[in-house]
């Protein structure tokens, strides 16, 4: 039975609610950030999956045709750390974190992903997209790396809801001297010795967090794909310097963008780095999951 999609979603990039657009009648694609995997998840994770699956199951109830992907970030400096830590390989332990992350989304009662790219596997072509950055003159090499040149970005600074100039005169001045602006950012990041590497033309490096994003998303939805999602935290400068990269290739990214809010603990972000937070092991080890989910529905 197909009933009408009556769904309205606050779209953070107009900051208005707004009917979700399609863009083939019957089907709709979504693009949800994942984890990064350098240790246990905690309760915000799991408010992520839980609010997205929420948005996934009502979208297969209506009779949708659903294509949602969710990737795994499996290199950044925290795993190199982390894996350095605990005296593994960074493949063991990416791997040991990423099957207790599926677990905990399985117990959760959350849908898996149609999709579940891993960054390392896609670096060839984070690579083609920074070469073409590059070739357009929207991207400048320094010592240090390559980064985008975010003053010639039609429109940067949509989702932090702030005009440019608000977001220069607020930038923390890093110590790279060698950017334009300070508020560019990483594409390519260059080798530190005894870093895992690959090789580009501007040297032996990783790609920037930013670019793994949008060079998953549209590998496999295509342009122009429904909807793109995840923590109000990554709504700048994560998802602003992806759509950023889009734009400056002239490709048309998501057609809207959907946060969902933090756990808090006192008034402050549930966070790993903070240390305040719960991990969801905890959690399902001493309560129902279908408790935890209630608890996500009645929050706004």
């Amino acid at each position: 039975v197909t009933v009408p999609c009556v769904l309205q979603l606050h779209d953070t990039a107009t900051g208005q609610v707004a009917p979700l657009r399609l863009r083939q009648p019957g089907k709709v694609s979504v693009y949800v950030c994942g984890l990064t995997v350098d240790g246990a998840p905690h309760l915000g994770h799991g408010r992520m999956a839980l609010v997205f699956d929420v948005l996934r199951r009502y979208l297969l109830f209506t009779g949708l045709d659903v294509t949602y992907v969710s990737n795994i970030t499996d290199i950044d400096d925290k795993i190199i750390a982390g894996a350095a830590a605990a005296g593994v390989a960074i493949d063991e332990f990416t791997t040991t974190n990423e099957a207790r992350w599926w677990e905990f989304v399985d117990a959760l009662g959350v849908l898996r992903p149609d999709e579940i790219p891993h960054a390392t596997a896609y670096v060839d072509r984070m690579i083609a997209l920074v070469e073409d950055l590059v070739s357009r003159g929207a991207a400048y090499e320094t010592p240090t790396g390559v980064y985008l040149s975010v003053l010639d970005v039609p429109g940067y600074g949509l989702l932090a809801r702030q005009p440019l100039d608000s977001l220069r005169s607020g930038a923390r001045i890093e110590a790279d001297e060698d950017k334009r602006s300070p508020l560019d950012f990483v594409l390519w990041k260059k080798a530190k010795p005894g870093e895992p590497s690959w090789d580009a033309p501007w040297g032996a490096g990783r790609p920037g967090w930013h670019t793994e994003c949008v060079v998953m998303s549209l590998d496999l939805l295509g342009d122009g794909f429904e909807l793109h999602g995840g923590g109000q935290d990554l709504m700048f400068p994560h998802h602003e310097n992806e759509r950023a990269q889009a734009v400056a290739e002239g490709r048309e990214f998501a057609r809207h963008w959907m946060h969902n809010g933090w756990v808090t603990m006192d008034g402050e972000k549930m966070s790993k780095s903070l240390g305040n937070f719960t991990s969801l092991e905890d959690l399902l080890a001493r309560s129902d999951a279908r408790a935890y989910r209630l608890l996500v529905l009645r929050s706004h």
